[in-house]
């Protein structure tokens, strides 16, 4: 039995449909599963399960993306499938399946709030039990030996407690007038960043306990890393190692708590069983928050806040600070 299953997008879109991707196979024990996605999809996904043993990458943009699709089309009518699940909701993808007899299961943007990572699992399970059904991704012995000498780089060991904040999110240099809304609605100020590792640091003092802060970032980033260091007096270790998405994984899994903007960073930690205060603006947490049981998060809105209209700007480090205390030592 084979079953394909359609999600294109950046890391976060991958990593929501895991929850479903797990379920699949959990239902169809015997069943290989493909995958049509894109070159994010290729690096989350790889070595998800043995049994997913395809990926399909699709290229919506650019040249790529007019004279892939063609390519794309061939690929997948490689294969006869038993099973197809949509978890898109652009119409557009149907086109690429048109000559698969297999029933097609299209997820659809319901009336009320549902997170979209539960409509995707309810297609999926048709009526079986949904609980306790979260986002997964698997981490390495080989990431996590690279994570702990990382941060033993630092001193930093394996009983010490670990915050991480990632202060980025995609596109962040971009100064396109498109990717405005995306600062204010993605980019919590540095200025907050580095007044909540002083407050961390604060309570590390009044608690006796080796407390550290750390951020991981890509050398595209190093600006704004080196900023939130500065502000915070030093009280922020800044890691910018070679890209190694494995190690990454086992980092976010080693943090104790990770305090992010709705990014894909955000749902790796989820799915890897991090505890997360998680900041949102201008997206509803109903809908792409994390997936994960609520005891493993907290999340905070602008719109809850008193100048919603400032965007992620309008949350306050006292206010990330005391969502925090729920998770320290």
């Amino acid at each position: 039995m084979k079953i394909l299953a359609v999600r294109v997008g950046r890391a976060g879109d991958i990593l929501m449909v895991t929850a479903a991707l797990k379920a699949i196979l959990d239902k169809w024990p015997e069943a290989e599963l493909h995958v049509l996605t894109s070159l994010d999809g290729k690096r989350v996904l790889k070595g998800f399960h043995e049994r997913l043993t395809s990926l399909i990458i699709y290229q919506r943009k650019g040249l790529k993306g007019l004279l892939g699709r063609r390519w794309v089309k061939k690929a997948i009518n490689k294969t006869v499938y038993d099973q197809i699940f949509c978890f898109e909701l652009n119409k557009r993808f149907l086109k690429l399946l048109d000559k698969q007899t297999a029933p097609i299961r299209q997820i659809t943007q319901e009336d009320s709030i549902t997170k979209y990572s539960r409509r995707c699992l309810k297609i999926v399970c048709q009526g079986d039990e949904l609980n306790d059904r979260w986002l997964y991704l698997p981490v390495t012995e080989q990431g996590r030996k690279l994570a702990r000498e990382q941060l033993q780089q630092r001193d930093i060991n394996d009983d010490d407690f670990v915050i991480g904040l990632h202060p980025s999110f995609s596109g962040f240099r971009k100064l396109s007038f498109r990717n405005r809304d995306a600062r204010a609605n993605r980019g919590w100020p540095a200025e907050h960043f580095a007044k909540l590792a002083k407050m961390f640091a604060e309570y590390a003092e009044t608690q006796s306990r080796r407390i550290f802060v750390i951020m991981d970032l890509t050398p595209e980033d190093r600006e704004l890393g080196e900023t939130i260091v500065s502000l915070s007096g030093g009280r922020v270790i800044s890691f910018i190692p070679p890209l190694n998405f494995e190690r990454y994984k086992a980092l976010l899994q080693r943090m104790d708590l990770l305090v992010s903007p709705n990014t894909g960073p955000m749902h790796i930690a989820a799915a890897v069983g991090t505890n997360l205060v998680a900041l949102f603006a201008g997206y509803d947490p109903r809908d792409c928050g994390p997936y994960v049981p609520d005891s493993q998060f907290k999340v905070l809105r602008a719109e809850d806040m008193a100048q919603p209209e400032l965007g992620l700007a309008a949350i306050s480090p006292e206010a990330v600070f005391e969502a925090c205390k729920a998770f320290l030592p």
